[in-house]
C-alpha cells in the first residue's frame, strides 16, 4: 500500500516551508508531504500523481478553477469565515499545530485514507495502577511514559474521573479520551486519523487528554475498552501505550491482564499494605494470579522536591530512580522487557 500524499500549496514561501517542515516532522510515517510554492507546479504534479490531501491558499484556487483536482481539498484563508462552496477551508495564520489537528479531523470525519507503517516492535502495553490513593501513580505513570519516550514513540491514557488535567496542562483541544472512543465506534470516520488530531504532548510523551467527569465512563463494557485498547497496535505506530487505570473503568482486572507490565505504587504505610493485601487477594479470587505475577511495586523514596510541572518531571530525582530501577529489572529478565 502506498502512502497518502499530502500536498501543501502557497505562494508564501517563508510561511509554506516552516509549514511543511512542521507537518513532515508530525506525519512522516502517515504520509508522503510534499510542497509547491507555484501553482503551475502543483497542477503538473497532480497530473501524474494522485493526491489524497491538497491544503491549497485562495489566491491560487481564486486565479485557477479547477484547483480542487485532489480527493480532499482544504482551503488556506486569510479572513477567519471565508466560506468556498463544496469545499473545507482553514483560517491560515494560526499555530501549525492547529491547522494540522484540524485537517486531520476533516479527513478523518471524511474516512480518507491513510498509511500506517508497521512497527517493527509489537505494541508494549503498560498498566499502572494502585488501591493506594495520593500514592505519585499519576506522576509515576507521565515519568515513565516520558523515559519511554526516549526509547520509542508512547502514548499515555489516564483513566481518572477527576485528573485535573484541563487545568494543569491549560489544553486547546476539545476532544478528550471519551470522543477518541466515541470515533473509534463510528465505522464511517478514520481512526488514526482522528487520534492524530486529538493528541496532545507533554515533552515528548504523547497523551490523548483526560474525560472530564467519571460518569463519562458508564455504559462502556469490558469487552469495548479491551477491543478499543487493542486497536492502538492496529491504527498507530506507537510502540508503549501507558494505561493510568482505576476503579471507574468497567473491567479493570481484563485490562490489567492484558498488559505486558504492571506497576503498583504503594508505600510503608499500615493501611496502604492492607489495601494492597486486599487487591491481590481479590485479584486470586478471579483467577487473575498473571497480574500478580508481571506486577512490579514501587515504593517511592522521600525526594526533596518531585515537581509539579509535567515537563521537568524527566530531570527529577523520581526519574533517575524510575531508571535505576528498571535497570536492574532489565539485567534480570532481558529478553522479555527491554525498555530502558
Amino acid at each position: 500500500m502506498t502512502q497518502t500524499i499530502f500536498a501543501i500549496c502557497d505562494g508564501e514561501r517563508d510561511y509554506a516551508e516552516k509549514f511543511y517542515e512542521f507537518a513532515h516532522k508530525k506525519e512522516a510515517d502517515g504520509f508522503k508531504v510534499v510542497l509547491f510554492t507555484e501553482y503551475e507546479e502543483c497542477k503538473l504534479f497532480m497530473e501524474k500523481n494522485r493526491i489524497g490531501i491538497l491544503l491549497i491558499s485562495e489566491d491560487f484556487v481564486k486565479n485557477e478553477k479547477d484547483a480542487v483536482n485532489a480527493e480532499n481539498t482544504i482551503i488556506l484563508v486569510k479572513e477567519k469565515l471565508t466560506i468556498y462552496n463544496g469545499d473545507a477551508s482553514i483560517y491560515k495564520y494560526q499555530s501549525a499545530d492547529t491547522i494540522l489537528k484540524k485537517v486531520l479531523d476533516y479527513c478523518a470525519e471524511k474516512n480518507a485514507p491513510v498509511f500506517r507503517r508497521n512497527c517493527e516492535k509489537p505494541l508494549s502495553i503498560i498498566g499502572i495502577y494502585s488501591p493506594v490513593k495520593r500514592a505519585f501513580q499519576t506522576t509515576f505513570a507521565i515519568t515513565l511514559g516520558q523515559i519511554l519516550a526516549t526509547k520509542g514513540k508512547t502514548l499515555y491514557l489516564n483513566f481518572e474521573g477527576f485528573s485535573g488535567f484541563d487545568s494543569m496542562m491549560a489544553s486547546k483541544n476539545k476532544a478528550n479520551l471519551m470522543d477518541l472512543m466515541y470515533y473509534w465506534l463510528c465505522p464511517d470516520v478514520n481512526f488514526s486519523l482522528k487520534l492524530e488530531s486529538t493528541i496532545e504532548h507533554i515533552g515528548g510523551l504523547d497523551y490523548v487528554p483526560p474525560v472530564h467527569s467519571f460518569m463519562n465512563f458508564e455504559g462502556i463494557s469490558a469487552k469495548q475498552w479491551i477491543d478499543f485498547i487493542n486497536s492502538f497496535e492496529e491504527h498507530s505506530d506507537y510502540e508503549y501505550l501507558i494505561l493510568d487505570l482505576s476503579e471507574n473503568v468497567t473491567g479493570l482486572f481484563d485490562i490489567l491482564s492484558l498488559c505486558k507490565m504492571v506497576y503498583t505504587v504503594t508505600d510503608d504505610r499500615r493501611i496502604s499494605t492492607a489495601k494492597i493485601s486486599q487487591y491481590e487477594a481479590l485479584l486470586y479470587e478471579n483467577c487473575k494470579d498473571d497480574v500478580i505475577d508481571k506486577t512490579k511495586k514501587f515504593k517511592i523514596p522521600v525526594f526533596r522536591e518531585i515537581p509539579e510541572d509535567f515537563d521537568r518531571l524527566p530531570y527529577s530525582e523520581l526519574a533517575r530512580y524510575i531508571k535505576k530501577e528498571l535497570e536492574f529489572e532489565e539485567k534480570r529478565d532481558k529478553e522479555d522487557w527491554n525498555v530502558i
